[in-house]
């Protein structure tokens, strides 16, 4: 079995009017383990708009992010992250955003970003996030949100890594099971991707990539995410959204 992976981040129309990069970064790949177990790692970070460094946020928060799983991964034989470590990883990533902010000599607010990440193993999926954004996995085939956006108390708002309330707003879950498809994606694609009245996936704009996924070769994963980015960038789909866009979509394959 192997994972495949397609992933994009890219600005949305809003920045784009302003000059602004975007502010979305993402980072996924298969981790193999010393038994020649394939996981899938991955993580999104979404820098605050308001945020002077929101961008250079949220690319520490998935590269260290990344740097701490793999450093604990096999540590764990196999077993799935509990709760304790993801508690110990935010607590480092928000002391590594405090001294990036120490250097710059401003204020940890100027490094605002929101962090998902999941490690899916042979027989687990480990999910957790603070802040919007939302992750979908496939359980029993049909997908299912995993973990809901936290989209703080006012319309607009939402928690951060950089906030003193970080892990009092950190969501977390383990499944007992490793999930087939499993979908990451910023705040931007939220009306895209959920339906909020029913708190549901709204499958048809997942299936269709999947399924292409599912067909394509394991070569392929580099062209689905260039026309992914395409995707994102259509005009299709900034006439729903203004915002930065980042997706990463992983399939679990049994042929090679």
């Amino acid at each position: 079995m192997n994972w495949r992976i397609v992933s994009a981040s890219v600005v949305g129309t809003a920045h784009q009017s302003l000059g602004a990069p975007c502010q979305d970064h993402c980072l996924a790949k298969t981790w193999c383990a010393p038994d020649g177990s394939q996981y899938l790692l991955a993580l999104i970070a979404d820098g605050a708009g308001s945020a002077r460094f929101g961008k250079e946020g949220a690319e520490l928060a998935c590269q260290e992010g990344m740097r701490l799983i793999e450093e604990r991964l096999p540590e764990l034989g196999g077993a799935s992250p509990s709760r304790e470590d993801v508690v110990h990883w935010v607590t480092l990533l928000r002391a590594d955003l405090a001294r990036r902010a120490l250097v710059a000599e401003v204020a940890i607010r100027e490094f605002a970003c929101t962090w998902l990440a999941a490690v899916v193993g042979p027989d687990f999926g480990m999910f957790a996030q603070v802040g919007d954004g939302g992750i979908v996995a496939s359980r029993d085939g049909i997908l299912e949100p995993v973990l809901w956006p936290d989209t703080g108390e006012y319309a607009n708002e939402t928690r951060f890594l950089t906030d003193e309330s970080a892990l009092g707003h950190l969501q977390c879950t383990v499944l007992d099971q490793a999930s087939q498809e499993v979908a990451l994606f910023s705040d931007g694609l939220q009306c895209m991707a959920l339906v909020y009245e029913s708190r549901t996936v709204h499958t048809p704009f997942f299936a269709p990539m999947f399924a292409v996924m599912h067909q394509a070769g394991a070569d392929a994963c580099v062209t689905l995410s260039v026309q992914l980015a395409a995707f994102l960038a259509s005009a299709r789909v900034n006439e729903r959204t203004d915002d930065d866009k980042t997706l990463v979509l992983a399939t679990l394959n049994r042929t090679p």
